[in-house]
């Protein structure tokens, strides 16, 4: 069985291995608020299929990490939205990169190129990347509502292969 790929038509890797996963998604933001987190809950419902939970902090790297590593255990992947971008403010990406094992800079490279036609120029100003943190995937996204299908695709069409790769022995 082929699988379509973007523009390209590629054979899945490994089989067809699905994973129940448990997805952690935390939206960054100093103004959003459970009510308000329309990012949150495209993603939420674009995870569907596997156990999800959420949380909300602030712009600040202490809470960013924080959330990451509170219950760290029960999750298998991260997916952040929001604080990709170039304002003072916008911390996500620079510091899941301060600790992570490994940056996926393809992943990045994939969203800008699939969200060009939607901002134009504007898709090349945003970090989103993939980094692999103690062996977990965590993926960061911007936080504009319009992303999150981008990026939701993108990933629920790798997160397999991922798990897969960061598992083996």
């Amino acid at each position: 069985m082929r699988k379509e790929y973007g523009n390209m038509d590629q054979k899945p890797h490994h089989g067809e291995t699905h994973y129940n996963l448990r997805i952690k998604i935390i939206t960054v933001s100093s103004t959003r608020t459970s009510e308000t987190d329309e990012s949150g809950n495209i993603l939420e419902k674009r995870f569907e299929r596997y156990s999800t939970s959420r949380s909300i902090v602030r712009d600040d790297p202490v809470q960013i990490l924080s959330e990451l590593f509170r219950d760290f255990n029960e999750f298998d992947a991260f997916v952040y939205n929001g604080g990709t971008g170039v304002s003072r403010y916008d911390l996500t990406s620079v510091t899941i990169r301060k600790v992570s094992d490994k940056e996926v800079p393809g992943f990045g490279e994939i969203f800008r190129r699939r969200s060009e036609d939607q901002a134009g120029i504007f898709a090349y100003m945003s970090s989103a990347d993939l980094f692999i943190v103690f062996g977990k995937p965590v993926f960061v996204l911007p936080g504009s509502p319009k992303a999150q299908d981008i990026g939701a695709d993108i990933i629920l069409d790798m997160i397999d292969h991922i798990i897969y790769e960061t598992r083996k022995e």
